[in-house]
């Protein structure tokens, strides 16, 4: 396990956080709704007793106004007995008519003014009144004397127990917020742990596959569809790399032998030559083995440079509508010369309107690596057929020849570098194996296609297919 943030460290933070934060919204909603439902019961208990003290309060026979004495009242509040009453009847005046006992016995209530006379115009409201610098919630609550003058009662009871309980309720969240946060974390760490195992199994899985096990392959570490997912893409991922390694290889091998030959040549030509003084005309014809050679190195080189950039997607290319059968022409011209001394026939079938957008002159080169390739397999009296055609869309160019053909397992390989047909891999004509990888490359960056159809022993068609213009 290397420093820093691992992916295992983040999902663990992240989900304990996630965790911690619905916690204290869950702990903050019940503090919350269990505060609402205090203040609740304790106007509910309030409005009760003004109610009853109200309906009582001129029930005697003389009509005095009088209140209840209750030294407590009972409140259905978590570990409370209940609370202390406090009671008065005033008039307009403020003049108070009857209080209870408990109020003359320590300092006087401070009630609200607003409020009494809120209630004196018939209104209740809930309020507070002070005892010294205890706060009481209170209800200010209208009535009537017996002759019809308006008065106010006020009720209050102390808040000091519902704000024990308030704060037992938060210290009980509190604690359980701790707990369940600690909780989180070790369950989040757990779990992180189990969700990053078979990433680390894959990752460790991977590291052991190198250059000496290139088909190693990563196995399935979980029943997780996404992780089976993942395998699969790395191992296909795998699959790619191991194959572009044996082809680099093997282009890195097949390379190192075409160059060894004209290298060879040429060491050997000049080393001849040095041997001893020679006429003039000995060595020009050294210099010209020479100058052959070294257009086979030329040539080949400039092939492999023409494929490394067609690789890269880096191959220029000056697109411009193009004819296929003035291409086509144009190369049949040039083949001419080598075909009459092979002793083989060039034909040529066109159709009009063969029309692409191309560059002109790859798609020349494409044309002779096909007619080069056709021409060293023709056999002497034999014909090679050249057809330019237009349909659905498409514009095709189509070589055949009638030499030895191709076999299935052939055909698949026929497009590969430095593939050839014959197992010694040699030509009597030194061709490299490169014309129609080339012809294929170029054929992709035009967004067409190059195929081959063969039999052995009937010849065979390589057909070039290109989206048409027009």
């Amino acid at each position: 396990m290397t420093g820093g943030a691992t992916l295992r460290r983040r999902v663990a933070l992240w989900m304990s956080g996630f965790a911690l934060v619905v916690l204290t919204a869950a702990s903050v909603a019940i503090y919350l709704g269990g505060r609402y439902v205090l203040h609740v019961t304790l106007d509910e208990t309030l409005l009760a007793l003004a109610r009853t003290e109200v309906a009582s309060a001129i029930d005697r026979p003389d009509g005095q106004v009088h209140v209840h004495d209750e030294g407590w009242v009972p409140i259905s509040l978590p570990d409370s007995d209940g609370y202390e009453k406090y009671a008065l009847i005033a008039d307009t005046s403020h003049q108070i008519l009857a209080r209870t006992s408990n109020i003359a016995d320590g300092p006087p209530l401070q009630t609200e003014a607003r409020r009494e006379s809120q209630a004196l115009r018939g209104k209740a409201s809930f309020g507070f009144v002070w005892r010294g610098d205890e706060r009481l919630r209170a209800v200010y609550y209208p009535l009537r004397a017996t002759a019809g003058h308006p008065l106010v009662a006020v009720i209050a009871v102390p808040t000091r127990p519902m704000q024990e309980a308030l704060a037992f309720l938060l210290a009980v969240l509190g604690t359980a917020l701790v707990l369940g946060g600690i909780g989180a974390a070790w369950g989040a760490s757990r779990l992180a742990a189990r969700l990053t195992r078979p990433l680390e199994a894959i990752a460790a899985a991977a590291r052991e596959i190198g250059e000496a096990t290139p088909g190693a392959r990563i196995p399935d570490t979980s029943p997780d569809a996404e992780l089976r997912t993942l395998t699969g893409v790395l191992n296909a991922t795998l699959a790619r790399l191991q194959a572009a390694l044996e082809t680099e290889r093997r282009l890195i091998a097949d390379a190192s032998h075409e160059l060894r030959t004209p290298l060879t040549n040429l060491r050997g030509t000049v080393e001849v030559a040095l041997r001893r003084p020679r006429a003039a005309v000995d060595y020009q014809r050294t210099l010209e083995d020479c100058r052959t050679e070294i257009e086979r190195l030329c040539r080949l080189v400039e092939e492999l440079l023409a494929l490394s950039r067609a690789d890269a997607g880096q191959l220029p290319l000056s697109a411009a509508p193009c004819d296929l059968a003035a291409v086509a022409r144009a190369a049949l011209r040039a083949a001419a010369p080598r075909a009459a001394e092979a002793g083989v026939e060039l034909a040529l079938d066109t159709a009009r309107d063969a029309v692409v957008s191309g560059d002109a002159d790859r798609l020349r080169s494409l044309v002779d690596n096909l007619l080069d390739n056709a021409l060293r397999y023709a056999p002497r009296g034999s014909a090679v057929s050249v057809a330019v055609r237009r349909a659905d869309g498409h514009a095709t160019v189509s070589v055949r020849d009638r030499g030895p053909g191709l076999d299935a397992e052939q055909q698949a390989h026929v497009f590969d570098r430095f593939y050839r047909v014959d197992p010694a891999r040699q030509r009597h004509s030194g061709g490299a194996g490169l014309g129609l990888a080339i012809a294929k490359a170029v054929a992709e960056l035009h967004g067409g296609e190059l195929t081959v159809a063969s039999a052995p022993g009937e010849g065979a068609t390589f057909c070039l297919r290109l989206p048409a213009l027009g």
